[in-house]
C-alpha cells in the first residue's frame, strides 16, 4: 500500500469535475444480423476442412450436415 499517496477531499470542486459523467446510452452491443452469423459460421467450418481430424471431429461432422443441406436444391431426386 502506497501511505506517501496524498488522498483527496470528496467535497473539493475537483472530485466533482472527475466524476463520471451519468449516460443515457445503452450498455450492451446490439445483436448481430442473422445472415452475419450464418456466414461467419460456414466461413469458420470451410476454413475447419481439410485438416487432419479424428474421424469423431465435431467440426467436420457439422461442415457434412451443413454441405447436405446448402447442396440438397442442387441434387437430383434420385441422390436424395
Amino acid at each position: 500500500m502506497n501511505t506517501d499517496r496524498q488522498i483527496g477531499n470528496a467535497n473539493s470542486p475537483a472530485a466533482v469535475v472527475n466524476q463520471p459523467a451519468a449516460s443515457q446510452h445503452s450498455c450492451y452491443v446490439a445483436s448481430a444480423r442473422v445472415v452475419d452469423v450464418l456466414f461467419d459460421q460456414l466461413e469458420y467450418l470451410v476454413a475447419h476442412s481439410g485438416r487432419d481430424c479424428p474421424s469423431d471431429c465435431i467440426e467436420c461432422g457439422r461442415l457434412e450436415r451443413v454441405q447436405h443441406w446448402l447442396l440438397l436444391p442442387f441434387r437430383n431426386s434420385a441422390e436424395a
